[in-house]
């Protein structure tokens, strides 16, 4: 009998397939497992799960790693890891195949040349500060004694160091000298790490015009300096409120909470250096977009002056809303040469909205009161052709200005002066002039002195030469021939 070969005892049944699939996929799983496991290893991982304590991480080998997830805590002590999250840390022990992981390198004694391997592999090492000099903080890293320069401590601004005290940080190992007796230790290169990622975040607020909370750190003449936590910003004394703010001490205080929202971020290098800019006034309405509806042209108000310049006086009629009185609208009734002559710093006024530009956020204001008007019906009070008294205030090279009333001036130019007169008066005559002309739009008043006698002997001498030319020509030929006549006889006679 002859045996077929039909391979019955060598089929490979469906279960036989998957075992040697699962066979294969455990080889090449094992291939990929991650052996170098010793503390001190920097490795990187996915988050695989969160528990009460601890942050189980998938590194690649057999079992998961462990973080405590107190390492995870932000300020508000909330954890800010979930599931899937990429990390990297340090190994700190691997015993009966349980791998503890940190984001440094911490714990008991270590020799210097752990030290120094730290070092060189920039791996972050605890330590506790245990002392402050003058010049910086003595620290303790793995049972050694290190310094931390007051540069190298943080990336804020510090006033007192001593808050650092019997506290805990990362640091990075910069030098490591005479056998381990020599140790500098940084924070600055974390910290920078971390300011990198957190400005790109914070950068993603700025057109959202997120609302951030912070404490104010520093109070300065310039502006508030504040903290948000892991980096500072700076609030500049023109975004801390729509009203003027002088003395930012008298309104906030070192320590206070407070809302802003992110306006730039200028990033320079090194990271420490960049700039934050806050506003704290933006959180709040911009009055200038309602104070149209609240004021209008006419309207007497009253205000409080905030400052004085030269050229007139800013006077605040709303929270957050400055109008000008300009200095030719601080009175009638006398010449103001500075604003401090009618107003001072903090005096409350009544004034008149002349003009209100929301767009160039201007409001013009006058002190002066229009009912007291001294032009109003001066048309009247002076009737053109009347004489008046005045009293000569100023010569200038075409005439003088002559005080007709207290704020009414009118000008007495030469051409309108009697010739034995022009150069007699003197600041403070009394004189009398004679309106000529009046015009109250432009507030001028034009006058003469002497020349109402003068003109009256032109006209008494214009009406005798028109009586000369009407006489008869006989007349004048008889006079004329009697006269030659008489002339001739005296002539031959002599």
């Amino acid at each position: 009998m002859q045996n077929k070969n039909d391979n019955f005892f060598d089929e490979n049944t469906s279960a036989d397939q998957s075992t040697d699939q699962l066979m294969k996929m455990i080889n090449d799983y094992d291939k990929k497992i991650v052996t170098d496991v010793r503390p001190g290893t920097k490795v990187q991982g996915l988050v695989a799960r969160i528990g009460s304590e601890f942050v189980f991480v998938d590194i690649g080998s057999k079992n998961e790693a462990m973080m405590k997830l107190s390492e995870f805590f932000n300020d508000e002590h909330v954890p800010v890891v979930k599931e899937g999250d990429k990390i990297t840390a340090f190994v700190i022990s691997n015993d009966n195949n349980e791998t503890m992981l940190s984001k440094s390198l911490g714990g008991s004694s270590a020799a210097v040349d752990e030290l120094i391997d730290a070092m060189k592999d920039r791996v972050p090492v605890q330590g506790k500060v245990t002392g402050v000099s003058k010049s910086g903080l003595n620290v303790k890293i793995m049972g050694h004694r290190a310094f931390c320069p007051v540069s190298q401590i943080d990336i804020k601004f510090t006033e007192d160091v001593n808050c650092y005290l019997g506290k805990v940080y990362d640091f990075m190992i910069t030098k490591v000298a005479e056998g381990g007796r020599n140790i500098v230790v940084s924070r600055i290169p974390l910290l920078e790490e971390q300011l990198g990622t957190k400005l790109d975040s914070l950068s993603e607020n700025i057109a959202d015009r997120k609302v951030l909370k912070g404490k104010i750190s520093r109070i300065t003449d310039f502006g508030l300096f504040v903290d948000l936590g892991e980096i500072e910003g700076l609030v500049h004394i023109s975004e801390v409120s729509w009203e003027r703010a002088d003395n930012l001490n008298d309104s906030f205080n070192v320590g206070q909470d407070i809302e802003c929202i992110l306006i730039g971020i200028e990033k320079k290098t090194p990271l420490r250096n960049s700039k934050i800019s806050l506003s704290i006034k933006q959180v709040l309405d911009n009055p200038w977009t309602t104070i149209s509806s609240q004021i209008s042209v006419g309207q007497t108000i009253q205000g409080k002056v905030t400052r004085l310049a030269n050229f007139g006086a800013f006077v605040e009629i709303a929270p957050g809303v400055e109008g000008l009185v300009h200095i030719s609208e601080m009175s009638w009734g006398k010449r103001v040469h500075h604003p401090s002559e009618i107003v001072q710093e903090g005096a409350l006024v009544n004034v008149n909205i002349l003009a209100v530009d929301t767009s160039k956020k201007t409001v013009s204001l006058s002190l002066k009161d229009v009912a007291d008007d001294p032009w109003k019906d001066a048309d009247q009070r002076y009737l053109v052709g009347s004489e008046i008294t005045g009293t000569v205030a100023k010569k200038t090279k075409y005439g003088y200005f002559i005080d007709l009333a207290e704020s009414v001036t009118g000008l007495l130019v030469f051409s309108n002066i009697v010739a034995d007169k022009k150069d007699t008066l003197k600041e403070g005559d009394q004189i009398a002039v004679v309106v000529e002309s009046i015009d109250l739009d432009s507030r001028r008043i034009s006058l003469s002195l002497g020349m109402k006698d003068a003109r009256e002997h032109q006209v008494d001498v214009s009406e005798f030469m028109k009586k000369q030319q009407h006489k008869a020509p006989e007349q004048v030929k008889s006079s004329s021939t009697e006269f030659g006549a008489a002339l001739s006889a005296a002539l031959k006679k002599k």
